[in-house]
């Protein structure tokens, strides 16, 4: 996917921050009928997420140096020095990112849709994370709000824990707790089947429409490694060993990869 060239217009584009915590700043930008979101992040305030950031940039950049043309991975973005566009403080860091607007991709209700359609809507997330795994790297901090949907392209956003599948190892373990698989809360590395049970805790919320509870970190190990349910709607039943595969508490037993559960889903089209 090739960089935009839109150039932002700050002072007049910018319509609200949305988020100023950790030094992170998110701005939403509008210019005529295109919107976009602007990163930066702000230097010394909190080192972990200064480098979680340029960690996230540099993903972007090599993600995008070998990408194949139908290899849909990356929303339409630019990555630029701020410095040189805006009036900025001297402690924003001259490294911004840029991507453009898109929509949330389980945006819809699932009673909504025909049969064919969640399938279809279950296939697209499955396949444009396979093309991230096939280029050799790991999400590693998958939530429902980082599938989107741009015009006919399905993409993945939020980087900053991405890394390639052997490095894995090297990084931390940290992720979102909603989404985390039970080896994670035992401190073991991240893998493409930690990435599968996060997308089955994302299926699971979105087919049932209720958000999974928890109020610390504690609970939310023991609701991964002890007890998560799998219930489902009657007419949602025929899923309920494909969620059931993605989500075993133990790593072996989990689908190896995508073409598996691309395979099981493939009975009911």
């Amino acid at each position: 996917m090739q960089q935009s060239d839109f150039i932002f217009q700050f002072d007049a584009a910018c319509n609200s921050l949305n988020s100023q915590s950790f030094g992170r700043r998110l701005y939403l930008l509008k210019e005529d009928d295109q919107k976009h979101w602007l990163k930066m992040q702000m230097r010394g305030i909190d080192a972990e997420r200064e480098h979680s950031f340029l960690h996230e940039i540099d993903i972007y950049t090599q993600i995008n140096a070998c990408i194949k043309p139908n290899q849909n991975i990356l929303l339409n973005f630019k990555i630029f020095n701020p410095h040189h566009t805006f009036k900025l403080p001297v402690d924003i860091l001259p490294q911004a990112l840029s991507l453009q607007d898109s929509n949330v991709l389980f945006s819809q209700i699932p009673d909504q849709l025909s049969n064919s359609e969640l399938l279809n809507l279950f296939w697209q997330s499955l396949t444009v994370l396979e093309n991230l795994h096939q280029m050799g790297y790991l999400h590693g901090d998958l939530k429902v709000e980082h599938f989107r949907r741009q015009g006919n392209q399905v993409a993945l956003i939020d980087f900053e824990q991405t890394c390639l599948i052997e490095h894995a190892v090297n990084m931390r373990n940290s992720a979102t707790p909603r989404y985390m698989a039970p080896e994670l809360f035992h401190a073991k590395a991240k893998s493409i089947q930690s990435d599968l049970y996060a997308l089955g805790i994302i299926w699971l919320e979105w087919l049932t429409q209720q958000r999974l509870q928890g109020k610390s970190y504690i609970d939310w190990a023991y609701l991964h490694c002890q007890h998560l349910n799998i219930e489902l709607l009657t007419q949602y039943q025929y899923l309920k060993p494909v969620l059931e595969q993605m989500l075993m508490k133990k790593k072996e037993q989990r689908c190896a990869n995508i073409s598996e559960i691309k395979q099981r889903l493939s009975d009911f089209v």
